[in-house]
């Protein structure tokens, strides 16, 4: 008699698990509706199941924390949950939910670096850029270039202009990164592709050059031209003697006329 008791208790132990279980997977196909959509909210690094879940709440969608809590462990993607920024909008199941966030389906921002920015004016504009974590505020250039991995000795032009998308909260060395391997690779394709007799050593080089016809004009059918009289010029050992030059040596002191 003892037994069957038992045997009787884990039957509805099991059982209740068992409608529970099924409990969640119903409520997980519910769609979440409430006024104010679309909304946004972030999951921060770190965040516990349970905090994500009454950020999402506080949004103003009717999501229950506990049962996203319990249903996201059953499911076992506790661990899978990425940080980012997330727009929701009415409508959206908590399965749905769950799958965007273990996907890292984040709100895409951009920042745009142009060509001809320097490296200054790049730097500036990722600390300055409110999305982004200013992870490398107050670093020295060769702090940078090590922590990217690059070999170069100055940062200059090893960061390639583009629009880049990334999450909010993205750390600016991110960026960097980006940029740099962009670059390394255009360099790469286009110094194998380079005529037999240039008097430049290696992509870099190259890179100084192309942006020194660039600054030299703002016409391009005029910088073959003038490309080519600049490597004649180190050909024969002589000074470039271009004003880009001076006026990116001058630096902030340049006043806009060069005496």
């Amino acid at each position: 008699m003892h037994f069957s008791r038992i045997g009787r208790l884990a039957a509805l132990v099991l059982a209740a698990l068992a409608i529970g279980a099924w409990g969640l997977y119903r409520w997980s196909e519910m769609p979440l509706t409430w006024e104010h959509s679309p909304a946004e909210y972030t999951v921060s690094p770190g965040r516990s199941v349970r905090q994500i879940a009454n950020d999402v709440a506080q949004t103003g969608a009717p999501l229950n924390p506990l049962l996203f809590d319990l249903f996201v462990r059953l499911e076992g993607k506790a661990a899978h949950l990425q940080a980012g920024t997330y727009s929701i909008a009415s409508g959206i199941t908590p399965a749905q939910l769950i799958g965007k966030m273990e996907k890292g389906d984040v709100v895409p921002i951009e920042i745009v670096i142009p060509e001809g920015w320097t490296f200054r004016q790049m730097q500036g504009a990722l600390l300055d850029d409110p999305d982004l974590k200013p992870t490398t505020k107050g670093w020295t250039d060769a702090q940078l270039l090590e922590a990217i991995g690059a070999t170069e000795s100055s940062p200059e032009g090893l960061f390639a202009p583009d629009t880049y998308r990334f999450a909010r909260g993205t750390a600016d060395l991110e960026i960097f990164r980006r940029a740099y391997r962009v670059q390394h690779k255009r360099l790469a394709d286009a110094w194998s592709e380079r005529t037999a007799d240039l008097p430049l050593s290696n992509p870099y080089q190259a890179l100084v050059l192309a942006s020194i016809v660039e600054k030299e004009t703002g016409h391009s059918e005029d910088r073959p031209q003038i490309a080519a009289v600049f490597l004649n010029r180190l050909r024969r050992g002589m000074l470039l003697q271009t004003d880009p030059t001076v006026i990116y040596g001058l630096g902030t002191s340049f006043d806009g006329n060069l005496h």
